[in-house]
């Protein structure tokens, strides 16, 4: 299961959509309480993320998240904010990866294939 998480309902809608009709199980949090209440409900393979979201942040949830999962949790951050600072932050505050928004649909599919190549379909 893939776990997106991101407050703007348009792109977190996207996402799903695009990995659904690619039979990629996922689940879907609008905010980093939610996000991690689905964690620990089923434990994702994958989890792409926002950065910038009311309340807690992206990387307060991923800090909750290699709390709990060590790096055995890929943890993708999806962002518009600057890519050649903001991709060294989160790398170095324990993300997997890091893509910039606007992406494009290649871009998620790749990554997705990249973390889970052997994930069956839905």
């Amino acid at each position: 299961m893939i776990l997106i998480v991101d407050d703007n309902d348009a792109i977190r809608e996207m996402q799903v959509a695009v990995l659904e009709s690619a039979n990629y199980s996922v689940r879907e949090a609008a905010n980093g309480t939610h996000a991690l209440s689905l964690a620990e409900e089923s434990r994702p393979q994958l989890v792409l993320m926002d950065i910038t979201m009311p309340g807690m942040t992206g990387y307060q949830v991923l800090d909750r998240l290699r709390e709990k999962y060590g790096n055995d949790l890929p943890v993708v951050m999806v962002s518009a904010l600057p890519e050649d600072e903001e991709r060294d932050i989160a790398l170095a505050r324990g993300a997997t990866d890091y893509i910039s928004k606007p992406f494009d649909i290649p871009s998620v599919l790749n990554c997705v294939k990249h973390f889970l190549p052997d994930a069956k379909a839905a």
